[in-house]
């Protein structure tokens, strides 16, 4: 009994951390969207939040700027390789 329990939460934390990809965009100026800087990939939207937040300090752009996490991007092919995401956040 207790092995079968041991697989099943095993199973169940690998499920939970599948496909989680954070990707980090960092706008300097929120007025300008065409203007962005990738700032990497994160396992949780927290470290992306995080990150986001100290290149906008970094930059001095933390009252003009603005930032969004994004979840699975994925290049389109259809929008001249412009990321497409599942969920963005702030």
């Amino acid at each position: 009994m207790k092995r079968k329990v041991g697989v099943v939460s095993l199973i169940a934390i690998i499920l939970t951390g599948c496909g989680q990809d954070w990707e980090g965009f960092v706008y300097p100026n929120k007025n300008d969207l065409t203007s962005h800087v990738g700032i990497g990939h994160y396992k949780t939207l927290e470290e992306c939040r995080a990150a986001a937040i100290a290149a906008l300090q970094q930059i001095s752009s933390v009252e003009r700027g603005d930032y969004e996490c994004g979840l699975n991007c994925k290049e389109s092919k259809d929008l001249y390789g412009i990321k497409v995401c599942e969920e963005t956040l702030d």
